[in-house]
Order: structure tokens, then sequence, then C-alpha cells
């Protein structure tokens, strides 16, 4: 268990993950979302198997150190030097200082940002988001209705210095840092939903009842066998 695959044949640049962890589950009465168990598995640990799959290091972006030590369990199960550990220095700054955290620890030009409470990424999607990140700035999917997933998305480090100027002028949309990006791919999720036809790989935990559900629903298709 834990063990990277080799890289796919054509795979040239290295590539990274940051998995953004420091979110506090309020909705579900302040929980660690990435450790509750699914399937006999953590959320995290299930996270961090799929990522390995196609990136070569993982960067956890966490709140503190308290935080880092709960997770310390999950990640003794992986190669440790392939897995880092980043934190926040702007408080209340949200996802959008977890990503800049976690670009600025990133081995690679191009990371894959996602939260930490997604349990079903798909390896397969991650892989189509980075070849379409291929010369660009960045590759992020959108709907149907023009809505994005900005925390299921490719970027490279040209993100940073973005962040940033948002940051100066008081702002904290994820989504406005990207759009002042240069050239940032769109990849409809109609796309996507050839490799996952359900399109699980966006699906979170925001409250209990989305954990119960996804329980339920991994019990009917087992039924169903």
């Amino acid at each position: 268990m834990g063990e990277k695959k080799e890289p796919e044949k054509g795979k040239t640049r290295p590539r990274s993950a940051v998995v953004l962890a420091g979110g506090k589950g309020r909705r579900m009465g302040v929980v660690e979302k990435a450790l509750l168990e699914f399937e006999g598995k953590t959320i995290l640990e299930r996270l961090l198997e799929s990522l390995f799959q196609v990136v070569d290091d993982i960067v956890l972006s966490v709140r503190d150190k308290t935080q880092e030590q709960m997770f310390k369990p999950v990640i003794e199960k992986f190669h440790s030097s392939e897995i880092r550990f980043c934190f926040d220095t702007l408080e209340d700054a949200g996802p959008l200082e977890g990503i800049r955290a976690g670009l600025l620890e990133s081995r690679s030009e191009y990371s894959f940002v996602c939260a930490g409470d997604m349990p079903f990424v798909n390896s397969r999607v991650v892989d189509f988001l980075f070849e379409k990140t291929s010369a660009h700035d960045a590759a992020l999917p959108r709907w149907e209705d023009g809505k994005f997933e900005p925390l299921h998305a490719v970027y490279s480090r040209k993100l940073i210095p973005e962040i940033e100027k948002i940051f100066e002028k008081g702002r904290r949309s994820v989504l406005t840092p990207v759009f002042e990006m240069q050239d940032v791919v769109f990849v409809e999720v109609s796309e996507i939903q050839k490799l996952d036809p359900e399109l699980r790989t966006f699906a979170n935990i925001n409250k209990a009842e989305d954990l119960e559900s996804m329980i339920r629903s991994a019990v009917e298709k087992t039924n169903m066998k």
C-alpha cells in the first residue's frame, strides 16, 4: 500500500500535487474531514493513493504543527520523502493562502491543487488536466453553466505572484488571480466525464450527510453485483 507507480509513458516533466487540508470542518462540528474513514480508509489515505499514481511528490497544506501531527499516522504509510507539509503565513486568508504556500513548497513547475476532503479524485482525470496544461499557465475545469472547479485544477508557479497581487488589494477570491493569468485552458466537464462518467472526482465532504450518502451509494453498488 502507498507504493508509487512508475510514471506513465510520455510523462517527462515532474509533477506535484498540493492538498489543502487546513480547513476546520465547521459544518461537521469542527472535525478533521481528511481523517474521516470511508470503506476502511481515511479520506486522506485514499486521496494520496490516487494522486501518487500520477504525481512525484505531494505538499500537504495544513493549519499548524498540531494538525501536522494528527496526519502523521497516515503519512507514515507512504514514502515520507515524497510528502511534505507547508503552513499558511497569512491568517484568515482562506484556501488561496494554502495554494500560495503549497506552490511555493512544490518541487515542480506544475501542481494539481485539490481539497483534502475529496475521497474520489480520479488519477486519470488528474493526468488529463496535466496534459491540458502543457505549455500553458493553468488548466481549470468548467461546467456547462459556466461555473469552475478551482480546487480541482492544475496551476503553474506563475499563479504565485498573481495571488500576492490580489492579497495586496485585500481580496481573497480563489478565481480572481487565476483569471489574471495570461494563458489559462478551460477544460469542459463534458470532456472529463468521458474519463469519470459519474464525475465522482469532484465530490467532497462538506456535511456529515455527504459522507453518509457516499457510504449508502457504495453499499448499493456492492449489493447490485
